[in-house]
């Protein structure tokens, strides 16, 4: 009999070969990219991941791991540079890590570049004087994926063994809780609950054969919904010489609905360009924020609307939204109206204002000063009304039609040292009450007396 299988000192060697790989076979799995690839976001009382992160500037290494921040309590900042609740945290935030430094880590993440955040931390510099360089991310592509938000700031609390703990808004940012929080190892902190994002396709019409269906034989739609929980609040505009002309509106207030409905086709009315003489002001507007302002909106005052007509209909757009919301809101009335309001206006002194040299049309505004690249004067007011929040409407008075470049350091509020730089152009800003047209909404009863 062949006994080279049945000899103990030739069979052991061959079982445990055999055992080894039949062990290998059993723990073996397709591998995957970094191990943090979760079917859904991380919740309070789970633990992190140790992931690496890239781009983090102020650090002695420009990438990490999460693991590198154990054994303090680590707050990551979800911010962005345009979000002004954001930057008014910016003061408090340094102060807080400069009280708990070596304790906590403050770790603000963005998904803006680098190049962007840099250009506004010098800006701020200016303004404020330098801050504390503690680590902050930049580009982020990770991060934002751990922690599912759809709002700014969002704040999560990671405790000392790598354990989220809490998710908060700005208000829980406080060194009262942070010390409390540390003192008990975790405190009940009042949860941002961010709403999970359903299904939207903005290019298709809302609701038709459930967005869902592919509309190609719609004419005409007009549609108005109460408040969508899960559904991003937005305004948008769309022209298509075959689908037609769409405007489309979801979770606004009705005072948004009026802006876009007495404005020009494709835009919207500045707040100054708005008058409310009505005595249910609270249904219109609400200067709430975060989830007292979301309450407000699905407490039935925020609305999802569309109307999509033939593309040659052109003005008349606007002119049936505005007969909608009489239709919709019966209990107010809205029209246009001159009235004589105190603005900024912006005159020419001089014949130094010159042609643009042309190139890609560019407006940037903001709090440290005025770029305006190949743009007219008109143009430019329009986007100071509609994106910053100013008490008085900027009103071009110059005269001069056609584009212009200018480039302003400084803010309006000084407007004396505004008008200096502006000197240079031959212009001048002055505060004068003059006619204006404005959209009055009023109460449908008052109108009828």
């Amino acid at each position: 009999m062949n006994l080279r299988f049945c000899s103990p000192g030739r069979i052991l060697p061959f079982l445990f070969y055999f055992s080894l790989l039949y062990l290998l076979l059993w723990c073996w799995k397709p591998a995957k990219g970094q191990g943090f690839e979760h079917n859904k976001p991380l919740q309070i009382g789970d633990t992190i991941p140790d992931v690496t992160i890239r781009n983090i500037l102020h650090y002695k290494n420009p990438t990490a791991r999460l693991s590198d921040f154990k054994g303090k309590l680590l707050i990551l900042d979800f911010w962005g540079t345009w979000c002004s609740p954001c930057v008014y945290m910016i003061p408090r935030m340094d102060s807080l890590q400069k009280q708990f430094d070596g304790i906590v880590q403050f770790l603000p993440v963005t998904v803006e570049p680098a190049v962007k955040v840099a250009a506004f931390r010098s800006k701020y510099a200016k303004r404020h004087g330098e801050r504390i360089a503690f680590p902050e991310v930049v580009s982020d592509s990770v991060l934002s994926k751990l922690f599912f938000h759809n709002a700014i700031p969002h704040y999560v609390w990671i405790d000392q063994h790598g354990v989220v703990k809490a998710v908060t808004e700005m208000n829980q940012i406080t060194a009262e809780k942070i010390s409390t929080f540390l003192a008990n190892n975790g405190v009940q902190l009042a949860e941002k609950k961010d709403q999970q994002p359903i299904p939207y396709d903005q290019k298709r019409p809302l609701l038709a054969g459930g967005n869902g269906g592919d509309g190609s034989n719609l004419i005409y739609h007009s549609v108005l919904t109460g408040y969508t929980s899960g559904l991003q609040g937005g305004m948008s505009w769309n022209i298509d010489p075959v689908t037609g002309r769409r405007i489309t509106a979801t979770n606004c207030s009705r005072f948004w609905l009026y802006r876009v409905a007495y404005a020009k086709p494709g835009g919207f009315l500045d707040e100054g360009s708005v008058v409310i003489e009505s005595s249910n002001r609270e249904k219109l507007t609400s200067t709430l924020y975060g989830q007292n302002f979301l309450d407000w909106l699905s407490g039935g005052n925020g609305f999802c609307y569309e109307l999509i007509v033939p593309a040659s209909f052109g003005e008349k757009t606007n002119q049936i939204m505005q007969k909608d919301l009489v239709n919709f809101f019966p209990e107010f009335s809205a029209s246009m109206e001159d009235r004589k309001r105190q603005c900024l206006v912006m005159r020419s002194v001089d014949s130094l204002l010159t042609a643009s040299n042309g190139g890609k049309s560019q407006i940037t505004i903001d709090p440290f000063g005025w770029k305006a690249v190949n743009v007219t004067l008109a143009q430019l007011a329009d986007r100071f009304n509609q994106t910053q929040n100013y008490a008085l409407n900027l009103v071009d008075q110059s005269g001069y039609r056609g584009a212009v470049d200018l480039e302003i350091e400084g803010d309006i509020n000084d407007l004396d040292g505004f008008n200096k730089q502006l000197a240079s152009y031959g212009l001048i800003i002055q505060k004068q009450v003059i006619d204006r047209q404005v959209l009055v909404i009023r109460d449908r009863e008052l109108t009828a007396k």
